[in-house]
């Protein structure tokens, strides 16, 4: 557990040093005399999310015998540091043939690895924020689902990890996001 925990840390760190990189082509551009302003501020997030999963745009497709691509339609709508919501497209490839994966009897049964790319509109910490959010991990059978989400966009970033999610409900999240100074 320690050494995840201390995994997670470097990973977030690397995430919030790529996320605050400031590109020594973008300066030079800058004319000379005008200041180069990279002011941020890093700040712990938390908060909530609800997931929405609409099973009318559900596509299937088997993968070999034993493994089924899901393609469907969602919403994410966050609460506390991120407040807002994202709409978008998941796709997953659950670990049983669509036959099996499809039956509503059998949702959250069986592994997956997923992923959820869509467009957040929203705050961060306050400050609006319009911006590519994704979402992506593995749900393990039960439902329970470890994952992180990554907002990315000009006025604000996020790298989040979930702390508590369960499949088509939502979770809790934590993590860092950077914003423009104050």
């Amino acid at each position: 557990m320690r050494i995840v925990s201390r995994a997670a840390g470097v990973v977030t760190l690397l995430a919030l040093l790529s996320f605050s990189a400031v590109s020594t082509a973008g300066a030079a551009q800058q004319s000379i005399g005008s200041p180069v302003t990279t002011s941020t501020q890093r700040l712990d997030a938390a908060g909530a999310y609800v997931a929405a999963v609409f099973f009318d745009t559900l596509r299937t497709r088997d993968v070999g015998s034993q493994k089924c691509e899901f393609v469907v339609q969602g919403q994410l709508t966050f609460t506390g540091t991120l407040q807002g919501v994202a709409e978008g497209t998941t796709t997953a490839l659950i670990h049983a043939p669509c036959a099996e994966a499809t039956d509503p009897r059998n949702l959250g049964a069986f592994r997956d690895v997923f992923r959820f790319e869509g467009t957040f509109a929203g705050t961060v910490e306050g400050v609006p924020t319009t911006g590519d959010l994704s979402y992506a991990g593995v749900t393990r059978p039960g439902g329970a689902i470890d994952a992180t989400i990554k907002l990315r966009s000009d006025s604000a970033k996020a790298a989040l990890h979930t702390v508590t999610a369960q499949l088509g409900v939502g979770g809790t999240y934590r993590g860092v996001v950077v914003i423009p100074s104050r």
